[in-house]
């Protein structure tokens, strides 16, 4: 898709089809931390407004096309003139407001998931840059036009701050926000004394995040032809279709690590080992850090289907008989070292399997 024309039902059709699919992936990602982990968190409360937002900003879509957007302004009646640019309005700042929320939910997810320090302090500064970024283009969009009235009714006289130069400042705020976000956690991810398949593969998931980049850079003709538009009910439809992609990709990127435990309960055998029949791949991973910084510790959970009891997990009550907690700690070793004989790389892992049933304090 360019930045050519589209006609309304196109637009009906990709924001609620996108938004349908967000919405599935958040059900399965709250189905997962409250039901089946235990472990729900402030960043499922930012997903949740993230998602809440999408559904207002599809709404205000339809509304669009239902006053008239893909068809030239000068056609439509002078009461769908000006409805149609009251949803218009509406949809601008609701669009940073969801983009904003789905944001702050990955930097969220990555302080409860990395222990490291420099990292943290690292996050906090991009939560407050994003909140700053979203504040501005709120504010910005709210407050295109001053009376705000003189933004659908033409009859009204007022100002209104420049599209395209406004328009394409948020935009490039927003891929700098994007790109951040996809990079901070990749050195960490780097670092980590795991197999190389397993650190490809944690990766490529803590990339996704990249595909909300493409979507925003994608965007950018369109919202060139509708900055820079006289006829903005004709121009109109090609910018909404992307700015809901790219609201829904983003929710999409933002949970689809923590999906695992959901599809693992509906498709048991999709994660589990050939060879042992055993979940390949924990339910929940949680990296801490070991002493000295030498090495570091990743505690993983893996929780069967079928709840039998009730046990104590972190603090918590979890539908389990027995409480199974691998821990893997492995030794970060100087180059010298490594090169002694092979039979001595068995002391570079430690693997423990700590058994917890309720009342136990072990």
């Amino acid at each position: 898709m360019g930045a050519g024309h589209a006609p309304g039902q196109a637009v009906t059709g990709a924001t609620v089809a996108f938004t349908v699919l967000a919405g599935l992936a958040t059900i399965m990602r709250l189905f997962t931390r409250l039901h089946i982990v235990h472990t729900a968190g402030i960043d499922d409360v930012s997903i949740i407004i993230a998602m809440c937002l999408s559904v207002v900003l599809t709404a205000t879509m339809v509304k669009q096309v239902t006053y008239g957007i893909g068809d030239h302004y000068n056609d439509l009646n002078p009461a769908n003139q000006i409805h149609v640019l009251q949803w218009m309005w509406a949809s601008i700042w609701v669009y940073y407001l969801a983009l904003g929320a789905a944001k702050c939910s990955i930097i969220l997810q990555y302080l409860r998931i990395f222990p490291h320090n420099k990292f943290r302090r690292a996050c906090y500064i991009l939560l407050a840059v994003i909140g700053v970024y979203t504040t501005w283009t709120f504010l910005s969009s709210l407050l295109a036009c001053v009376p705000v009235a003189s933004f659908w009714d033409k009859s009204i006289e007022g100002h209104c701050l420049a599209r395209l130069p406004v328009w394409f400042t948020n935009a490039a705020l927003n891929i700098v926000t994007d790109v951040a976000t996809v990079v901070i956690p990749l050195p960490v991810l780097k670092g980590l004394q795991l197999p190389k398949r397993q650190k490809i593969a944690l990766m490529v998931v803590f990339g996704l995040g990249g595909i909300t980049c493409i979507v925003s850079i994608l965007r950018l003709q369109s919202l060139y032809a509708i900055s820079i538009a006289e006829d903005v009910t004709w121009e109109n439809p090609m910018a909404a279709i992307w700015s809901s992609i790219e609201v829904n990709v983003g929710i999409l990127c933002s949970c689809i690590p923590t999906l695992k435990g959901c599809v693992n309960r509906i498709f048991p055998r999709f994660f589990k080992d050939r060879s042992t029949g055993r979940p390949s791949v924990p339910d929940t991973i949680e990296l801490t850090p070991g002493g000295a910084g030498k090495h570091f510790a990743m505690a993983s959970r893996n929780h069967d289907s079928k709840p039998r009891g009730r046990a104590t997990q972190g603090g918590r009550e979890a539908d389990e008989g027995i409480q199974v907690v691998t821990v893997m700690e492995q030794e970060v070793e100087d180059r010298s070292r490594r090169e002694d004989d092979s039979s001595s790389a068995e002391s570079d892992s430690v693997r423990k399997l700590v058994l917890q049933r309720p009342g136990n304090d072990t």
